[in-house]
């Protein structure tokens, strides 16, 4: 069973935490600009999408709101 992440964070050297903190704040600043943007995708929707993919379907990328 995976430890948790309290015990990972503690097994990090200070150069890992702040790569891991680096490309987590990059990553939510994408997030916040597709969000901005309208690059979007609700709940629903996206399982339903998530499903027919994981079906194996051939798919086109879902529809942005």
């Amino acid at each position: 069973m995976a430890e948790p992440a309290s015990n990972i964070a503690d097994q990090e050297s200070v150069e890992q935490r702040e790569r891991r903190l680096t490309w987590e704040r990059t990553r939510i600043a994408e997030a916040d600009a597709d969000i901005a943007a309208g690059r979007v995708i609700f709940g629903d929707e996206a399982l339903e999408w998530l499903d027919h993919w994981a079906a194996g379907e051939d798919l086109e990328n879902p529809t942005l709101s």
